[in-house]
């Protein structure tokens, strides 16, 4: 292997370095909006969950 090698090699360790960052960034950004969106589900759900037992006691039926 002589020294003309080395920058190419470089920059090829360089690129899988970049592609690998933005890869995981990408799925960081995917893996959070997800989350996020679970969260606000989960949210809507325990809100109409009150709201039927809410309405569920104001009918005279107990929960």
């Amino acid at each position: 292997m002589d020294r003309s090698d080395e920058p190419s090699a470089f920059a090829w360790i360089m690129s899988g370095t970049v592609t690998a960052v933005v890869a995981a960034g990408l799925g960081k950004f995917l893996l959070d909006r997800r989350r996020a969106r679970a969260a606000l589900e989960a949210s809507d759900a325990q809100a109409a969950a009150a709201d039927d037992d809410a309405q569920a006691e104001s009918e005279g039926h107990p929960s």
